[in-house]
This record gives structure tokens, sequence and C-alpha cells, in this order.
């Protein structure tokens, strides 16, 4: 039996029902809900009621929001087994419900509850770095720490300056790209001369880190010393060049009073 022929019979909705001629059928999925990090592997499975034998039932996978069965489009991700459907190394893209459909004799007989599938994407690598105008450490200072592309939304920024959380100067935006992942930008701005040797950190807690993400900026090292080091030569080369000008009179005077 070609998929396609089939399609239309399938209930968008994905709850149970029965078609005519065999209304003791109940497809029950499992699990309801399914959670997993990008790059693990789920896997979702049918079970029936009051069915004596599944001998003559075809299955068919398919998601909400889609035209055709799962296993019309080559991926090597899916793998297909009598009443089970495995979906490797999951990406956000493949979020969504999966239903089972079973067919008895050519025709779609029930289709299951549904799975839903939520994958989590964390907000790694962190990216955390100065503001090119300001990075004087002699000046006031602008830091940014900016997350990767995550989902779900909820997520938690810190800041902390030598291990002490700082909760003023801070402006932080969350917006929600095309793919329907969300991106963080945060903005510290430290308004007093930044002392060298400063250390802040950028700390990150969501869903999908089993430990939170850290982002660090030591500041080097004052300019004002590099500033401050041409001046020493300076006032050490003047000073050395009086000297020499002082005992290059002082010979000259005693060439005079020799020769007189």
């Amino acid at each position: 039996m070609v998929a396609s022929d089939v399609i239309p019979c399938l209930s968008l909705m994905g709850i149970i029902f029965a078609v005519a001629g065999d209304a003791s059928m109940k497809v029950i999925q499992y699990p309801v809900d399914k959670t997993a990090f990008e790059g693990e592997s789920v896997t979702f499975g049918c079970k029936f009621a009051n069915i004596q034998t599944t001998s003559d039932l075809t299955f068919y996978w398919w998601k909400q929001g889609e035209r055709e069965y799962l296993h019309t489009s080559p991926d090597n991700r899916k793998i297909f087994n009598f009443k089970t459907f495995q979906l490797l190394n999951v990406s956000f893209h493949d979020s969504g419900v999966y239903i089972c459909a079973v067919s008895r004799q050519g025709k779609i007989a029930a289709n299951g509850t549904g799975s839903r599938l939520i994958v989590h994407v964390p907000p790694t690598p962190l990216k955390m770095f100065a503001r090119d105008s300001e990075i004087d450490s002699t000046m006031s200072l602008t830091l940014v720490c900016k997350t990767a592309a995550f989902f779900p939304e909820d997520i938690t920024l810190t800041w902390s300056k030598d291990d002490n959380e700082v909760k003023t100067g801070i402006n932080s935006t969350k917006e929600r790209n095309s793919k329907g992942l969300y991106e963080i930008s945060s903005y510290l701005e430290e308004a007093q001369t930044v002392q060298s040797g400063v250390v802040y950190t950028c700390l990150v807690s969501h869903t999908s880190l089993r430990i939170p993400a850290v982002a660090i900026y030591a500041v080097s090292k004052s300019n004002t010393e590099s500033d401050d080091y041409p001046s020493i030569l300076l006032i050490a080369g003047c000073a050395g060049g009086g000297l020499v000008f002082l005992l290059l009179l002082i010979i000259i005077g005693k060439e005079c009073q020799l020769k007189r």
C-alpha cells in the first residue's frame, strides 16, 4: 500500500479514534512526553488494547504538521521496528508530536495518542569581551556576555566582580531567532576606573546544562605603567644629555687654561 494513498485518512490532531468496522482498536503511545538534549536518541512505541493478534497489522509513523510518513524520507537517524520508532542524534528541528498510525488489511484502523518530543538546546558556548572602544582599562569599561542560541526560554544570567555578584549597571536583551531559539546579550557597564587584575565573571544557568556555564574576563595590567615608561626614559635621557654637556664644557675650559 502506498503511503500517500492513506495520508488523507490520518487525523491531524493525533487523538484516539477508530474507523468503522474496527471500533474496538485502541492505540496508545508511550511516552506521552519526552524531553531530550541535542545529540541524544529517543524511542517511541505503540501498544494496543483488546487486540488478539497483530500479525495482520502494519505501522506507520508520522510527525504532526508534515504531509508524509517518516519512512518515505531517507534518514539514517530513523530506525523503525515492529511497534517502535527510534530517532538518533536529535536536534531542535526534531521537536514536535509523533504519531503511530495502524493499518489493517490495507485500511487505516486507528491513530495513536501521540508522543510529544521537546529538545533542549544549551546556550553554550558563551562569548565575553570588552567593547573595542573601551578596552583601555584606565577608563570606564563595558563588558558584553552573549549566549549561543538556546531552548527553552527560561534562563538565568548573573555577573560577578572578583567573586562578588554585581546587580547594577547591567542591561540584558533576549531575542527569538527565525528558528525558534532564544539568544541573550548582556552588558555590564563599569562607570568607575577599572583596576588591573580585576576578574569579571558571566554565569549562565539553564535546564539543558548539568552545571552552569562560565565566561571570564580578566582586566590586563594598567596601561598607566606603559604610558609612564617613555616619560621616565625622556627624563633620564635629558638628564644624561645635560651631564655630558656639562663635562664637555669643563674639558673645553681646562684646555683653554692650558693654552694660556
